[in-house]
């Protein structure tokens, strides 16, 4: 699975897994405040019917009792009576009430209901009743309910994804698949052109042949360069790494004169200041392909008739330019595979791409400086 592929898929399943979690969030509450709402109104409707109970017990108790009076007790709910200045006459209520301006409410754990009382049964002009509230029991519900809905969203989105970017996968194969055999068809001539260029005698050319010789030498190290770039591109992944202990001084040297042509034509200045046997355990190839790119950008966006100096120390390699240079949001997206700031170079974008591979393979760090118009350097540590 291509690494854009995975990117989209996660895209797409985070943002249609956010709306979906926000939908279910949204449908579940309205739901929980409605089953709220509905079970305060059975309440309710329970505690007005136990107060007609306790008005009716009340009246009989008043026209039946003679002097005393024993105050009525019920299985199902409590109660208390008021006289006219709200002051208490009687209660067997588990709380005690501050306040009888509100007809039905809700206190801890228990629900009250207030009513007036006409006539005043017992010298009592209201009465409270209070019966355990009953729970809402539908949230664990809701969860364990939102949870199916989200696995199943998840499952269902994923193989959706996949579906809808099949077409678009079998496109990528089949580009792929052209360029590696394009790659592998390339590797044959470019080597005979360079190998034919190296064979030629320069001393037996006039000075127009020797231009146009150079001309073509410096075109078919562009090519193998770019040749050389594909090839790690696609087998990176497939080609393990053959570290050993190498001396950059040599290969940074071998490196400096491979491009050298190419620098003359833009009548370009190497300036090399290279410390003498600097080693690094790592992989040649990829190592050439570390410095390959980097130099060959520099040489690349550079202005004519400018210097490169080409700086390598102990632990560190510097190669600047006196180019266009690149702007801060540049740099900050300049590792991106395919990213290219300047179409009128040559070139596939995937230089930097490599270079950050290779350098987080060998815990290389890296620093770019660079100014509009001024130039860029590029600095290697570790």
């Amino acid at each position: 699975m291509y690494k854009s592929e995975k990117q989209t898929i996660f895209y797409v399943l985070a943002l249609y897994l956010s709306s979906t979690l926000l939908l279910i969030t949204t449908l579940f509450t309205g739901y929980y405040f409605y089953k709220q709402e509905e079970l305060i109104h059975t309440e309710k409707e329970i505690l007005k019917q136990y107060s007609l109970t306790l008005e009716e017990t009340l009246l009989s108790v008043h026209e039946n009792s003679d002097e005393k009076y024993e105050y009525p007790r019920f299985k199902n709910f409590k109660s208390a009576i008021y006289d006219i200045d709200k002051n208490l006459i009687f209660s067997t209520l588990d709380t005690k009430i501050e306040n009888l301006d509100k007809d039905f409410f809700v206190k801890d754990s228990n629900a009250y209901y207030v009513s007036s009382l006409k006539p005043y049964y017992l010298g009592a002009a209201y009465s409270v009743v209070e019966k355990k509230k009953k729970p809402i029991n539908i949230l664990n519900d809701l969860i364990i309910s939102a949870m199916i809905v989200i696995t199943i969203t998840i499952i269902t989105s994923f193989f959706l994804v996949k579906l809808v970017l099949k077409p678009l996968r079998d496109n990528l194969r089949l580009l792929d698949n052209f360029i590696k055999e394009t790659t592998h068809e390339l590797n044959t001539p470019i080597t005979t052109i360079l190998a034919n260029i190296e064979t030629l005698d320069a001393k037996s050319c006039d000075e127009k042949s020797m231009r146009k010789l150079q001309r073509i030498k410096t075109a078919s190290t562009t090519i193998s360069n770019l040749y050389q770039d594909l090839v790690y591109l696609l087998l990176n992944h497939q080609i393990s790494s053959q570290n050993e202990e190498l001396n950059l001084s040599e290969i940074l040297n071998q490196r400096v004169h491979y491009f050298s042509q190419m620098a003359n034509v833009k009548k370009l200045n190497l300036n090399v200041d290279i410390k003498e046997d600097v080693y690094f355990n790592a992989d040649r190839q990829k190592i050439e392909r570390l410095i390959d790119n980097i130099l060959s950008n520099a040489i690349k966006y550079t202005n004519k008739f400018t210097t490169i100096k080409v700086v390598l120390t102990q632990h560190t390699l510097s190669i600047s330019d006196e180019g266009k240079g690149m702007s801060q949001d540049e740099i900050s997206t300049i590792f991106q595979r395919y990213r290219r700031f300047d179409k009128t170079q040559g070139g596939f974008g995937i230089g930097y791409s490599i270079i950050k591979s290779i350098i987080d393979e060998y815990g290389i760090k890296i620093d770019i400086e660079s100014e509009i118009q001024k130039g860029t350097k590029v600095t290697l540590s570790w």
